[in-house]
């Protein structure tokens, strides 16, 4: 064979002499559903007759035994959440991952949507990952896709009593403890009040986070005071509004916690009233919206953890024997924006 015109052949190609579309030959080559098997198998004979990829490639895309795995991560107003789940689709897409995942966002946080999500879409699926509310009903159908064989991990977010097969996410009681350290370290000798914002405390990851941040203020600052928790779905309007009503009644706020998503309604509203860089804001998961407030000064910190690692780790998961330690936890600051 004429190797040298055998390496300028393309996928076009490969199109034209299996007799199908152009997408039809980069669905195949990237192992991607709904592709008929005979036509997959057409376009991957004409591939390895021109040498189009190398023997190892053709043999993972030929592989009969492709897991399929589900992503389910709560819809709604966070940008952080839906960020994730571009990059998770893109990510997935780039090349080959040992398995066929699909990601999908609930309509709602509330536990029977998710509850109805976990049931419907682990039924055909092979590994099933998701973010979703500590509640009975979601640790039931977690534990029943167990019980069928199911491979079953929770993503940011862990569930009580699931038995699960790892927890992918980083350690939450020390990201509120390293808030409550960033945020006190700041504040004014005279002291001051703080706030909390969560979406839901039916989320354990935000009510760890928030139970991490009271503990190391009440233990190391007693000069510092609570103002109380708010939950804001995390709605950035809903956020907004909670913002104003926390700065009416309580004048000597010196900062806000924002354990959930949608730190851009806090922001907006600290702007509008003068209070930005005074109030100070620590939030998580950064997105375009809190990298803007970080460098226009409105938030001082966004812990976060590296979006590719967490998606990395969920894959190694599905032939792992143990499960994985916490995901490093990231701590970006106006100083040090990626």
């Amino acid at each position: 064979m004429d190797l040298k015109r055998a390496s300028r052949f393309g996928i076009r190609d490969i199109a034209r002499a299996a007799g199908v579309s152009e997408a039809t030959v980069d669905r195949v080559l990237h192992g991607r559903p709904n592709v008929r098997r005979s036509t997959a198998e057409r376009v991957l004979a004409v591939a390895a007759e021109h040498r189009y990829l190398p023997e190892a490639e053709l043999a993972k895309v030929r592989r009969r035994d492709r897991l399929r795995m589900v992503v389910v991560l709560p819809g709604g107003a966070n940008s952080y959440i839906r960020g994730l789940n571009e990059e998770l689709r893109i990510w997935a897409q780039s090349r080959d991952r040992g398995a066929r995942i699909q990601s999908f966002l609930t309509d709602s946080m509330g536990p029977e949507e998710m509850a109805r999500c976990l049931r419907r879409l682990g039924r055909k699926a092979d590994a099933v990952a998701f973010f979703g509310v500590d509640h009975p009903m979601v640790r039931d159908e977690a534990n029943a896709l167990v019980d069928a064989g199911k491979t079953v991990m929770t993503l940011i977010s862990d569930v009580t009593g699931c038995r699960r097969q790892a927890y992918i996410g980083i350690d939450n009681l020390a990201a509120g403890r390293t808030a409550a350290f960033l945020m006190a370290r700041a504040a004014p000798p005279g002291g001051g009040k703080l706030a909390i914002v969560a979406a839901t405390r039916h989320y354990r990851a935000h009510v760890e986070r928030e139970l991490g941040f009271q503990e190391l203020i009440q233990k190391d600052w007693p000069n510092l005071q609570f103002a109380g928790t708010v939950e804001g779905q995390d709605d950035p309007h809903i956020n907004a509004r909670l913002t104003a009503e926390l700065l009416e009644r309580t004048p000597d706020l010196i900062g806000i916690y924002n354990v959930g998503g949608a730190s851009e309604g806090i922001g907006a509203e600290l702007r509008r009233r003068g209070k930005a860089g005074q109030v100070q804001l620590i939030g998580h998961g950064l997105s375009p919206g809190t990298r803007q407030m970080l460098a226009d000064g409105i938030m001082s910190a966004v812990l976060t953890q590296r979006s590719q690692s967490l998606l990395e780790v969920m894959v190694d998961q599905l032939h792992a024997v143990a499960a994985p330690p916490f995901l490093p936890l990231q701590f970006i600051f106006p100083t040090n924006l990626p």
